[in-house]
């Protein structure tokens, strides 16, 4: 059994379609996933997969999820042991402990082009850093993101493709939340 981690798009109260977390919790169980929980909200789901993996699994979750629930949403997943290699490589960690809130983790499907992230780093306003690492971009936003012309609209829009973004307060709570999982899981990143 493997940890993965799945980050719905657009499913929280102030999305396109709110559904409650034990509907998405219930329909994981009903596939045979192990273990599904929700983590600060029904957009980040935590569950077990014995075989399923990677990019089958968003691809599975996401035509599941639109056949069962009538959903179109993307999904990230992610392994336990992924998640924690996502937490040890935030290059902002003084930042993560005065701002939580403030520090956003941007999910990709695929790693960036490279040559779009030199003309992206242009669209950050005064004081806001950015870091790719693989498919996750680290953002700080020190002075608060409706201040920030830096938005998930402009990231999409460069690298053509659609994201996903998490507060640092809820990617260390589903750090938590799978603990020793990411220890255990023998899976490599997906």
């Amino acid at each position: 059994m493997t940890t993965h981690i799945a980050l719905l798009r657009g499913v929280s109260p102030g999305g396109q379609k709110p559904i409650a977390a034990e509907t998405f919790i219930d329909l994981l169980t009903e596939l045979g996933f192990a273990n599904a929980c929700a983590v600060g909200g029904a957009n980040n789901l935590v569950f077990d997969s014995p075989e399923r993996t990677g990019a089958d699994l968003q691809n599975y979750l996401e035509t599941e999820i639109h056949t069962r629930l009538g959903l179109r949403t993307d999904i990230y997943v992610r392994t336990a042991q992924a998640w924690a290699a996502i937490i040890a490589a935030n290059p902002y960690g003084e930042f993560a402990q005065t701002d939580p809130g403030l520090l956003m983790t941007l999910f990709l499907k695929d790693p960036p082009d490279k040559k779009v992230i030199g003309a992206l780093r242009t669209k950050l306003t005064e004081g806001e850093q950015l870091r790719v690492e693989s498919r996750q971009f680290y953002v700080t936003y020190p002075n608060g993101l409706g201040a920030s012309k830096f938005s998930n609209n402009v990231v999409e829009k460069a690298l053509a493709t659609r994201i996903t973004s998490r507060s640092w307060t809820i990617v260390t709570a589903i750090g938590e939340a799978i603990g020793d999982a990411a220890k255990t899981d023998t899976t490599s990143d997906e």
